[in-house]
């Protein structure tokens, strides 16, 4: 009765330790937060700075596309005689001078460059969802590392309880030598191993999802000196962020789609620049042909000539109709793979509320039912162990419970945070309204009762 407790008294003190414990890890680390680790991702993002320069490229070539061909000179000597090469013995010899130039078919050239620029104009649009597509990849990793991290952290802080827990066995087993004492050294042992293999998982987990971010954002140098030596310093801020939902139907005016319509427009474009291949194509030519007197002093005038050559489509079945019928194909095309995304963003987003729903639901049971139960429980285990009313085993288990639930609840509250920054996604017009309905703190209650106020 007396060495229970002794391990009760032991207990109690450990409780007590646990909450400085928390304070200290807390200190350590870089304590990146979501806003700043999604806000670097994106000032380190090299698809958006390719999607800029293509728009550029665009735009000069709109303006290039929208310029005549250069004209053509020729120079030539005509009619010269091949039995002296005399330039005045012939009245047909001439130097000529030539110049030529073609114009486009109809508008096609304001077209092209029409159409330059509408692709053009689908890059801003398609940098918008690359950033907040960014924002949703990059988010979730950043969850799944605080979870990772905070899980770490709680089972180190549990971890001390189970060595208490071993202490006192160690004592029991030393003062009466019994079977009993003996497996309660063996189970006390067998939880701490447990509970090292748990934190070695979890230390695989933060690291994996740590590098897979490398990919996104920056690592500190000094990460992998850290790695190898086993060391898990906090490389998130401590608190988990609350994820405003947007409310607003935004998916008509997603990027993707706004993106996609730009390519709707430059479709049509496309069928009116091959509709103006019915029109003729017109070349104008001039020439000057200089002479030079007759042998006998006779003056010979120059010429001067002039012409206009085009084609004529008459034979349009088998080219100028079938291109039309492939750019109206092609537009077609376009509008159906509109009504694709605008079907798929509205699916995702149905999908990551409805798993919003039950998240909530299981948090509320958790909240009102198992974790005040589980708590009951480890107390009353405490309680009746001292008495000698309990055996080791149920004590165990009581803890085992309590350190599992407080897992599960962790799980929970960070998988609502990424249900509802994927849900975002899909109804965000822009990066900045996305952070915008980032708060730094979360309020959620049940996490202050397992982290007390570290999550504030």
């Amino acid at each position: 009765m007396r060495l229970k407790s002794i391990s009760v008294l032991l207990l109690g003190l450990f409780l007590a330790w646990d909450d400085s414990q928390a304070t200290e890890l807390k200190s350590q680390g870089y304590g990146y937060s979501l806003e700043s680790t999604l806000i670097m991702a994106i000032e380190n993002d090299p698809w958006l700075k390719k999607s800029q320069f293509q728009e550029k490229s665009l735009r000069s070539a709109g303006v290039a596309e929208s310029s005549l061909p250069d004209p053509k000179a020729s120079i030539s000597l005509a009619n010269l005689p091949v039995d002296d090469f005399s330039f005045n013995s012939q009245a047909m010899t001439q130097f000529k001078l030539g110049l030529s130039q073609t114009f486009a078919r109809g508008d096609s050239l304001s077209i092209k460059s029409d159409i330059k620029e509408l692709q053009a104009d689908a890059q801003p649009h398609l940098r918008m969802n690359r950033k907040t597509q960014l924002m949703m990849e990059v988010g979730s990793l950043w969850l799944d590392a605080y979870k990772a991290q905070r899980s770490i952290e709680l089972i180190s802080n549990k971890r001390h309880l189970f060595q208490e827990l071993k202490e006192a066995a160690e004592i029991n087993y030393r003062s009466v030598i019994q079977s009993s004492s003996q497996q309660e050294l063996i189970r006390a042992d067998l939880e701490l191993v447990k509970l090292d293999d748990q934190i070695t998982v979890y230390e695989d987990k933060l690291h994996n999802t740590i590098r897979r971010m490398s990919e996104y954002v920056p690592l500190p140098q000094n990460y992998f000196s850290s790695y190898e030596t086993n060391k898990t310093p906090n490389y998130f801020s401590s608190a988990l962020p609350e994820i405003k939902l947007i409310h607003e139907e935004h998916i008509q005016q997603h990027p993707l789609v706004l993106a996609i319509d730009k390519n709707i427009q430059s479709s049509s474009k496309t069928i009116d620049l091959k509709k103006e291949g019915y029109k003729p194509q017109f070349t104008v030519n001039g020439g000057y042909g200089l002479r030079q007197d007759g042998l006998n002093g006779e003056d010979r005038p120059d010429f001067f000539s002039v012409g206009v050559s085009f084609d004529v489509p008459l034979f349009t079945d088998n080219r100028q109709d079938k291109e039309v019928e492939a750019a109206t194909y092609s537009k077609e095309s376009q509008k159906e793979e509109r009504a694709l995304v605008i079907k798929k963003l509205s699916s995702g987003h149905s999908a990551q509320l409805s798993r919003l729903n039950k998240l909530k639901k299981r948090l509320r049971l958790y909240e009102k039912e198992i974790f005040p139960q589980v708590m009951l429980q480890s107390e009353a285990s405490m309680t009746a162990y001292s008495n000698n009313e309990a055996d080791f085993s149920e004590l165990v288990r009581a803890r085992i419970d309590e350190v599992n639930t407080q897992l599960t609840v962790l799980d929970i509250a960070v998988e609502i945070e990424k249900a509802k920054l994927r849900a975002n996604y899909y109804q965000a017009q822009t990066s900045n309204e996305l952070l915008a309905h980032i708060k730094p703190h979360s309020n959620q209650p049940m996490l202050k009762k397992i982290y007390g106020d570290d999550n504030e």
